[in-house]
Parts: C-alpha cells; structure tokens; sequence
C-alpha cells in the first residue's frame, strides 16, 4: 500500500473514488471500514466503532446482530442458579454442581455472568455484543465487579 492509501483508509470513513479510464469508462473504488478480529479460532468482520459507549455502538449497521446462543444459555443458568442461592433453594455453588452433576469451577464461573451490568445482558440477547466477544472471553478474563468498569473492559475487547 502506498502511503496516500494509507492516509486515505486511516480515517476510518467509507470513501469512494472515481478515475476515468482510457477507454471511457470509469473505475470505481470504494473503502469501507472493517477489521477482521478473532473469536475463538474463527475470524470475524468487524464494523468500525461510533462512539465512547460499547454498548450502543456494538454492531454496525452494515453487519447483522448475531446472538450467541452459547453466551445466552450460561447467561440464563448464571441468573437462574443465582435465584436459587438467593432464595435459600441451595446453599452454595456446590449443591448446584452436585444437582447438574458438573464441576464446582464450572458452576462458580457461569455464576459470574449473573453480575454482568443489565446493559450488557440486554446487549447479549439482542445480539449487539461485539463479534468479538464470546463467552470464553467473559469466563477467562478479569471482569470488573463495577458496571462502568464491565463496559470499559468489553470496549477493549471489541
């Protein structure tokens, strides 16, 4: 890439330019703004970001919301097993890992999702949440216990 391309695709704005051609015709060319991110061992297509707040800016329009059905289902048994600890049904993580018959680290883990901040659990079921996010991402990283510091941290990771 020559350095005027460069310049030109830094900025981040889709852009198009139009040179005539010997022949009368014109070439077109067109820069749209992408990233190719990984999640997982998949790459994805990643829109460019709009603003300050990761919630809002997830997905860009261009790219379709898509749900992480594997991120919903550890969401909704986050939440549920953490009713049953608040509602005196169990009495800690190890009961509900000896009832679903998996391990204690496992059951602690998925609890976790159940302090996620209610902007980014809206954003996980309308399928907004970065492409790039998964929830291997969510149970291996450092989640902050503060919401500001969730969404912060989510935007690093977008």
């Amino acid at each position: 890439m020559n350095r005027v391309t460069r310049k030109m695709s830094l900025n981040g704005q889709p852009h198009e330019r139009r040179l005539p051609l010997e022949g009368g015709g014109t070439k077109i060319t067109t820069f749209v703004p992408l990233r190719f991110r990984k999640r997982g061992v998949k790459k994805v297509v990643v829109g460019v970001e709009s603003g300050e707040d990761p919630v809002t800016f997830l997905t860009s329009p261009a790219i379709a919301p898509k749900h992480d059905s594997v991120l919903l289902r550890a969401l909704g048994r986050g939440h549920y097993w953490q009713r049953l600890i608040d509602n005196g049904i169990v009495a800690d993580a190890a009961e509900i890992a000896e009832r679903e018959g998996i391990l204690k680290a496992t059951v602690c883990e998925v609890l976790r999702l159940a302090l996620l901040s209610p902007e980014i659990a809206e954003a996980a079921v309308l399928g907004r949440l970065p492409r790039t996010m998964s929830l291997a991402n969510l149970l291996r990283g450092k989640l902050p216990l503060d919401w500001g510091g969730q969404r912060k941290w989510i935007a690093e990771l977008g």
